[in-house]
């Protein structure tokens, strides 16, 4: 399990909410969620070739703070790739809070 996976646990996400954002398109999300993570996907894949669709979407469902938002959360989150790539990822997950 991720370390976000086990924060959004925390949190109040359920596994069920968990797996429907693995096929996001055929689930049950609302439409602002969706486009949300069509904004994660084309961001993470590369941001400089995000579709026009997308982000017409994007910008139909998501307020101006809501993209900024989801934006610096992607960057964070994604700061643990290098910890995965160099074998040093965490297999026990220990949430603290300071």
């Amino acid at each position: 399990m991720s370390a976000r996976s086990a924060v959004a646990l925390r949190e109040g996400v359920d596994e069920p909410m968990l797996a429907s954002v693995d096929h996001y398109e055929q689930s049950d999300l609302s439409s602002a969620q969706k486009a949300a993570l069509r904004l994660a996907d084309a961001y993470l894949a590369s941001p400089a070739d995000m579709s026009d669709s997308v982000k017409s979407e994007v910008a139909a469902q998501l307020t101006p703070g809501q993209v900024v938002e989801v934006t610096l959360k992607l960057m964070g989150f994604s700061n643990d790739k290098v910890m995965v790539a160099l074998g040093l990822d965490m297999d026990e997950i220990r949430l603290f809070t300071l």
